[in-house]
């Protein structure tokens, strides 16, 4: 019976549709009121983002949705009572009109049901799409990565609107033209950046949704007139098309792309309205993560800078130290902290005056800090040479620093710091000093390059004494009483120095070292300072030269004038060194048994020859001519000598 219908089923099926829009609007409600704590709360400063008028769009249809909720219910509870208030005689009376004929109160309550029904499947579809968006919102906003932020707009619309797949075409910033930036399938996969080139997609279509500005929809891209004119939908069959660009802040920064290979009619009018909703938020989420990559690419590049300019200041020899305009100190290399021997965590981010306070006064950087920071608006230039003791350093050591301030200005020429640059010449003093030392020491002695080889590499000479083999010369002239006896001093003085210099002359040929002159004799030393490997070879070609050269003088003078001279060459043990009073008369020579034996040599040559020991000889033996050896008997040495007499080099 109709009337059992009514009462029963009819009913039943009210009572459920009215627990469904109680469930629903309770879900609406809610979201009603998290929406409006966002909006009208947290974001209610921030009227002016599109993602906040998304939000608050979505929380009016929210309210909305809910009010009609509500009247929806009362009118199912109206209708639910009106049928359990008819009697069963009435409701079978009508029941029984009713199968013989349709009456209008039937007719209206069915309507009334069906458009209930379409109203919450209508509530239900626009709650999704709400939660949806809501929930893009959320996850495009979850992370400024700008990879991660492309990959998760490309999933999103692929999964909102069905698609088989999808392409974000972005225009370069640099070059305004568009690239394909990424391309996702339906399984979330990214299709390879080799395969972009290859890709089967619209891209005409793309770039045209770009420069227009405006979205782009065909339900079946092979009948659609306006498409006809882009080969690619042809040749690749592509059925379904949709396309919207994204624009912030009135730029069009590229287009989201999505199509089907298979399916005609996938997208509608409303799959349209809600990728553009979608893609406003896409298009703030893709500025902000391209914002915040140019924002990591800057601080990265602020950031190698820094560390090469770090490098570059560590590296260079000299001390650099900067403060800001309030004195405090920003820069201490580690040179200036070797220098002044303060730690750099010690200086850094303290004011100067702190900084340096453990330096005695002579030092002075304090006060030329202070000066600089008080004259700097005449961009102050200060260049000081200090002579001081810093604690830390060597023992008693006086340093020797130069050091340079200057006034920073900004490019409107502000006073923003002051640079301190500190140029230890300590070593190079020191350096000068030996410099000095060495030439005034060797230069009348040694051949002058052998002193600047000296100032090369100071650290060959050791002035303070060594014990090594060296060959030891000694040359003396003989008839020096006769010549006094009959020429004046003057002249004897001359022809004495005459000799001198020939024979000088020839030692220096051999880079040997004059270490005395004794009157009318003179000793002269190989392999000292510098080390020679043929010090024994030198020795005998030099007495050789010295020989040769006194005889071819000799020919040139008056018979009356003439002198004899006697050579004796020694290969032995001798030390070596600076003697003499400290700081006053001083003479690099040698002293020991092989100087003694040269000297005795020279004492017992016959004139104008050479007297080879036999210690040399075995050093030269293959590369001199000599007579036959003897044996010779020699103060303080209790066996005899074995010589020979040097008849020439081979």
């Amino acid at each position: 019976m109709i009337s059992a219908d009514l009462s029963g089923k009819a009913g039943d099926e009210l009572r459920a549709i009215s627990e469904r829009v109680i469930r629903i609007s309770r879900l609406i409600h809610e979201s009603s009121e998290r929406l409006g704590i966002a909006v009208e709360g947290t974001f209610a400063s921030e009227g002016g983002d599109p993602r906040v008028r998304l939000l608050s769009d979505a929380l009016n249809v929210s309210r909305s949705a809910d009010l009609e909720l509500g009247r929806i219910y009362q009118a199912i509870q109206r209708t639910v009572s009106e049928a359990q208030a008819q009697s069963p005689g009435r409701r079978s009376a009508q029941n029984a009109d009713l199968e013989t004929q349709p009456s209008p109160s039937r007719r209206s309550f069915k309507n009334e049901r069906e458009a209930m029904a379409t109203s919450i499947l209508n509530l239900e579809r626009q709650r999704d799409e709400l939660e949806t968006l809501s929930e893009i919102a959320r996850t495009l906003n979850s992370t400024l990565e700008f990879d991660e932020v492309l990959s998760l707009v490309m999933d999103r619309v692929i999964q909102f609107v069905k698609a088989e797949r999808g392409v974000l075409m972005l225009v370069n910033t640099s070059s305004g033209a568009s690239e394909l930036t990424i391309a996702r399938d339906k399984n979330a996969n990214t299709i390879p950046e080799s395969a972009f080139a290859t890709a089967q997609i619209s891209r005409n279509t793309i770039k045209k949704v770009i420069e227009s500005r405006q979205p782009l929809l065909t339900d079946d891209a092979q009948l659609d007139e306006g498409l006809k004119d882009n080969q690619s939908i042809l040749v690749y069959g592509i059925r379904s098309i949709m396309c919207a660009p994204l624009i912030v802040r009135n730029n069009c920064i590229g287009a989201v792309y999505v199509d089907s290979r298979y399916n005609t009619r996938l997208f509608s009018r409303k799959h349209l309205e809600l990728l553009l909703a979608f893609c406003n938020q896409a298009a703030i989420a893709i500025d902000n993560a391209r914002l915040f990559a140019d924002l990591n690419r800057a601080i990265r590049t602020v950031r190698e800078d820094k560390q090469y300019m770090d490098n570059i200041f560590g590296s260079i020899a000299n001390g650099v130290i900067t403060t800001n305009s309030a004195g405090m100190i920003t820069t201490f290399n580690a040179a200036a902290s070797i220098i002044l021997r303060i730690n750099p965590n010690q200086a850094l981010g303290k004011h100067y005056r702190d900084a340096f306070k453990s330096l005695p006064a002579e030092v002075g950087i304090i006060d030329m800090l202070y000066n600089a920071q008080a004259h700097h608006e005449h961009g102050t230039l200060i260049n000081q040479a200090i002579n001081c003791r810093v604690p830390g350093r060597e023992r008693d050591e006086m340093v020797s620093l130069s050091c340079y301030v200057s006034s920073l200005r900004d490019v409107q020429g502000s006073h923003i710091g002051m640079a301190l640059v500190i140029d230890d010449q300590t070593e190079l003093k020191r350096s000068e000093a030996r410099a000095r030392q060495v030439r005034g020491i060797f230069e009348r002695y040694v051949h002058p390059h052998v002193v600047e080889q000296l100032i090369r590499d100071p650290m060959a000479l050791k002035l303070g004494g060594e014990t090594k083999e060296i060959s030891v010369v000694f040359a003396d002239i003989r008839g020096y009483t006769r010549l006094s006896e009959n020429m004046r001093p003057e002249e004897v003085m001359h022809l004495i120095n005459r000799y001198l210099k020939i024979m000088c002359d020839a030692i220096w040929e051999e880079a040997g070292t004059l270490t005395a002159f004794q009157g009318d004799a003179l000793m002269a030393i190989f392999n000292a300072p510098l080390p020679q490997a043929d010090h024994a070879l030198r020795a005998v070609r030099a007495a050789w030269k010295m020989r040769m050269a006194v005889l071819d003088y000799q020919r040139s003078q008056p018979q009356e004038v003439q002198v004899s001279f006697g050579i004796g060459v020694n290969t032995g043990l001798a030390t070596v060194g600076n003697v003499g009073a400290h700081e006053r008369l001083q003479n690099y020579t040698a002293i020991g048994d092989a100087v003694n034996v040269a000297s005795r040599l020279q004492n017992n040559v016959s004139d104008n020859n050479i007297l080879l020991n036999d210690t040399t000889y075995q050093h030269v033996s293959n590369q001199i001519q000599t007579g036959k050896p003897y044996a010779l008997s020699v103060k303080n040495k209790s066996a005899p000598l074995t010589v020979r007499y040097v008849m020439g080099l081979r």
